[in-house]
């Protein structure tokens, strides 16, 4: 025992290793020789990671020495790549009250002090979605692809539809930045992003409102409005409504002498059908073969842009008319055939940029773009 260097029972270092002279209590160096002491106690940085909420700010915080944070560092780095607090997580280190709030917060954010970058939040922002309020349950929404196919929507009502899902459908807010982005990655043509900010302050009117610089929230009416959007029926219903209108102004005037001449409404003129051939051959399946393999479904612009790829592709027409469109629609059985079918196929050729009319003008036909035959060979049929 004359030769030990420290005590048995506290672990204290009471004689010097150097020159084995008895150190007083509580010296921190050798009176003999000046040799330095063992350290009593780490001195180490404490090192602190965060638990956080992003919603309310609920902050968790677990401090380590320096030891310690490098062995729990690594399991943190891997936690923040899969993004899912599992039971192998350092929440085990809270007390069990803590922990069991911990576990409950299933979409919050994970960090460690040293990663904390504007750069890593905004990609983060970009790909997450908060949980809705308990007892609530969220309807299910088609994917944003099968949107691009099912609607026929105007650049704004995009603009609105991009920043509900990207607000878990409206739960939460929503940045500028973000529904610009896939704004721009989902719709961006040379004439749609000059009017982007045109069509981004027309929202102001009474759809969104400013929670604070760069963040913004739906209005009761602009979640009435988004969701309506996303009905499937939306784009029909604009037509009916528009139709019904007009039937019912004409029915509340009053008969009575005119006086002053007016001009007469134009009428949508009729269409004459103009045939083409249907039928199979040892180069191609028939009309409604193909018709049902890509199965466009009940809206009429993924209907007729199918019809268009068989006779311009398949048939090897050159071009397509109206009434190429009509004698389809007649020879298909199909319900729902529009009442203005020309002015149907302008809005594509503007907004979709699906057809380009043929210059001579000797001519009343369309010819399919680019754009249009991919549209028809990769999205359709359409993936539900």
């Amino acid at each position: 025992m004359e030769e030990a260097f420290f005590c048995f029972n506290c672990g204290t270092q009471v004689k010097c290793k150097s020159c084995k002279e008895v150190i007083p209590v509580e010296a921190n160096n050798c009176t003999a020789c000046g040799v330095p002491v063992v350290a009593r106690e780490s001195k180490g940085q404490v090192n602190t990671f965060k638990l956080r909420e992003n919603k309310e700010e609920r902050i968790y915080e677990i401090k380590f020495t320096n030891e310690v944070g490098k062995e729990i560092k690594e399991v943190i780095a891997d936690l923040l790549k899969n993004k899912d607090l599992s039971s192998s997580n350092p929440a085990y280190l809270l007390n069990p009250e803590e922990h069991k709030q911990l576990n409950a917060l299933e979409n919050s954010e994970l960090k460690f002090t040293e990663t904390n970058s504007p750069t890593k939040r905004l990609e983060s922002g970009l790909h997450s979605t908060a949980l809705a309020p308990a007892g609530m349950q969220q309807p299910e929404y088609p994917h944003l692809n099968d949107l691009e196919i099912l609607l026929n929507l105007k650049e704004n009502e995009w603009l609105l539809v991009f920043a509900f899902y990207y607000s878990n459908y409206g739960v939460n807010t929503f940045t500028k930045d973000i529904v610009w982005q896939v704004y721009k990655d989902r719709r961006k043509t040379e004439t749609r992003f000059k009017n982007l900010g045109t069509n981004w302050k027309s929202l102001f009117k009474k759809f969104i409102v400013t929670v604070k610089e760069n963040e913004f929230r739906f209005t009761p009416a602009g979640l009435h409005k988004v969701k309506s959007v996303l009905s499937p029926n939306y784009s029909n219903d604009k037509i009916s409504t528009s139709g019904q209108k007009g039937r019912n102004a004409n029915k509340s005037r009053p008969n009575s002498i005119r006086t002053i001449p007016v001009s007469r409404k134009v009428v949508a003129s009729s269409i004459v059908p103009n045939e083409f051939d249907v039928y199979q051959n040892a180069y191609k399946p028939s009309l409604e073969s193909f018709f049902r393999e890509k199965n466009p479904g009940y809206g009429n612009p993924n209907r007729i842009v199918t019809i268009a790829y068989y006779i311009t592709k398949l048939n090897h027409q050159e071009y397509f008319t109206e009434g190429n469109i009509d004698f389809a629609y007649r020879i298909l059985n199909l319900g729902g055939k529009p009442a203005h079918l020309k002015q149907i196929i302008i809005n594509l050729k503007n907004e979709r940029i699906w057809f380009q009319k043929i210059l001579d003008q000797s001519v009343n036909g369309w010819k399919l773009t680019r754009q249009a035959e991919l549209f028809v060979e990769e999205k359709l049929p359409v993936r539900v």
